[in-house]
């Protein structure tokens, strides 16, 4: 297929201060090998050099002009910023990094191609793990030798399957145009747009490594967060993580609801079959929620 019958990708590229390494991270973007493709980059409000590090490169750049770089006058929150560069996006496919992860050459053409052979309406790929200095910390972000599960019926029981990895997320736009952003509370995407996308045409991961996610200090995973924190750390980590998954199965709720009111035609059907599994995420997590938070009590009391 010709670049000109391939459909235009867009990548946006969230940036907050990480003067460090933004940089490295450009260098990716502009390394991609897929055509026709289109680079959204927005900076919000950082109070580092970022943005002026990214001005200065687009600066230098030559023979680009699909390229747009948006400041935000005042800080928007994650969510905030997403919406920003999908309202900017174009292209038929939107694919999101961040200033701190470094996009290897073939990343969106690999994920364009996968997106196109599965019809789903995201994709999400594996990462290999880098340290502050970009060495490799030789392991993946999901064990390359396990089969990952990225089944519609695993999120909404467990809260999490195989594509709520927001570093490597891959998305069709009709996502954003049919359900908008989740709800500010919940300050992020890694869930609720591939819930979004189970419902549309579904969610696929490809057990690849095609990124360099960076594990450092302000990282905002929670799973290596906890990973490094010491024990009180890792049960007020735990605390965030259970809480979350209840926030996020009581919108799911909320959402099915509407569909099945707006569309009965055609979510009929999978109200009777998901309800009930959210239901038991939402028991689950209610029930580990409450026992960490006895465990972190007696914790605090005992120093």
């Amino acid at each position: 297929m010709s670049a000109a019958q391939k459909p235009l990708i867009s990548i946006v590229m969230l940036c907050y201060n990480h003067e460090r390494y933004v940089s490295e991270a450009l260098a990716g973007v502009f390394a991609q090998s897929y055509s026709p493709l289109e680079i959204v980059i927005v900076d919000d409000c950082s109070t580092d050099a970022t943005a002026e590090i990214v001005g200065a490169r687009l600066a230098g750049i030559r023979g680009r002009p699909n390229v747009r770089f948006i400041r935000n006058a005042w800080n928007s929150g994650l969510l905030g910023a997403c919406e920003t560069g999908i309202k900017a996006a174009t292209g038929e496919f939107i694919i999101f990094t961040c200033d701190d992860d470094v996009m290897l050459p073939d990343m969106v053409s690999e994920m364009a191609d996968f997106w196109q052979s599965t019809n789903a309406s995201l994709v999400t790929t594996n990462a290999a793990l880098i340290d502050e200095d970009s060495n490799p910390l030789g392991r993946t972000f999901r064990d390359l030798n396990s089969e990952a599960d990225d089944s519609f019926e695993t999120l909404v029981r467990d809260g999490a399957n195989a594509c709520c990895f927001g570093a490597t997320m891959g998305f069709t736009p009709d996502i954003y145009t049919k359900f908008g952003m989740p709800p500010a509370h919940l300050n992020n995407i890694d869930i609720l747009y591939p819930f979004y996308a189970g419902v549309l045409n579904g969610t696929r991961y490809l057990n690849k490594p095609l990124l360099k996610y960076r594990v450092h200090g302000n990282n905002g995973s929670l799973s290596l967060m906890e990973e490094r924190s010491g024990e009180r750390g890792k049960l007020e980590v735990r605390d965030r993580i259970f809480y979350g998954h209840i926030a996020h199965a009581v919108v799911m709720m909320e959402e099915l609801d509407r569909l099945c009111e707006v569309m009965p035609e055609r979510y009929r059907e999978l109200a009777p079959r998901v309800g009930p599994l959210l239901s038991i995420q939402a028991v689950e997590m209610a029930k580990k929620l409450v026992r960490n938070r006895i465990q972190l009590e007696m914790l605090k009391s005992e120093t």
